[in-house]
């Protein structure tokens, strides 16, 4: 049963691929950005062990960071998928890393959330190699990067969550984090559980009992949680309601956070990750100015 929902899933992401290639081809880099490409974070020659850095060229001296984490629903996507938007970010004065990750269903979650430690803990072992403030950082990520990212942040300030995980200590604090639309309750009711247990690893139809599969699962084990930035928009069919409960729960806890809930933009629904598909729409260029100013506000 788990190799056919796979195969079906994997057909819906090939078409997904088509549209964001050809979505992509109609846009265009900003000037000015330096780029680095293809750092090897994990020595293993895997293709999805690289990462990239941007920054404005004409920079002279030591720019805030951010790191960002790619979508896909786990199943689909690397580095390239967000590059157009990772740049842009960096066109607003930053140093942006773009990272890859092994994809389901070679790997699960876990693997997925132990490849982005080790992400992580190359970018903090390389700072000085960049024009980066050290004491500058903000972890972003989109839908399911959006989940790796919440998850990577929790685990910046938890030891236990870190061996829950088995992941490494990469070492960085963040300032604080900017998620959109993350889908980051996997163990949920309906589809959305379905398709987030299979991916980690678990079976599809059957409630999982394990912990750490809803990200109301661990945050108790991460009360220095950094402040956080959640995004969606009234069209976003698959993290509306995500996205607002981790707000209302972060809030509960006592955790600083913002929430950036788009209604129609010039009369039209903004759909899933608007912001990261779009970056050259209107709407996705407010969005961002958003982003950079409540990352600015925590430097």
């Amino acid at each position: 049963m788990e190799q056919t929902l796979f195969k079906i899933f994997d057909k819906f992401w090939g078409v997904t691929e088509k549209k964001d290639d050809a979505n992509h081809a109609a846009q265009h880099l900003p000037e000015g950005i330096k780029e680095e490409n293809n750092f090897a974070y994990l020595p293993d020659g895997d293709r999805l062990h690289l990462l990239d850095a941007y920054y404005p060229a004409d920079n002279d001296g030591r720019l805030p960071v951010v790191i960002d984490i790619h979508g896909g629903g786990w199943m689909y996507g690397d580095k390239e998928l967000n590059k157009i938007y990772c740049e842009y970010i960096a066109a607003r004065g930053f140093l942006v890393f773009n990272v890859s990750y092994r994809l389901a269903p070679q790997v699960t979650v876990r693997e997925q959330m132990q490849d982005v430690c080790a992400a992580l803990k190359w970018i903090g072992e390389h700072l000085t190699d960049f024009p980066a403030d050290p004491n500058a950082l903000m972890l972003t990520g989109d839908s399911a990067g959006g989940q790796l990212s919440a998850y990577a942040a929790a685990l910046s300030v938890s030891e236990p969550l870190r061996k829950l995980f088995d992941c490494v200590d990469f070492g960085l604090r963040f300032n604080c984090v900017t998620l959109t639309s993350p889908v980051a309750y996997m163990n949920a009711p309906g589809y959305m559980g379905v398709y987030g247990r299979l991916m980690w690893g678990e079976k599809p139809f059957k409630q999982c009992v394990k912990a750490g599969l809803n990200f109301d699962e661990i945050i108790d084990r991460a009360p220095d949680y950094p402040p956080a930035l959640l995004i969606t928009s009234s069209g976003d069919f698959l993290a509306l309601k995500q996205t607002r409960d981790m707000h209302r729960l972060l809030m509960e806890k006592g955790i600083s956070s913002r929430l950036l809930d788009f209604p129609k933009f010039e009369g039209k629904h903004l759909g899933h990750v608007f912001a990261v598909m779009f970056p050259e729409s209107d709407a996705g260029k407010l969005c961002m100015d958003k982003m950079a100013a409540f990352f600015r506000e925590h430097i």
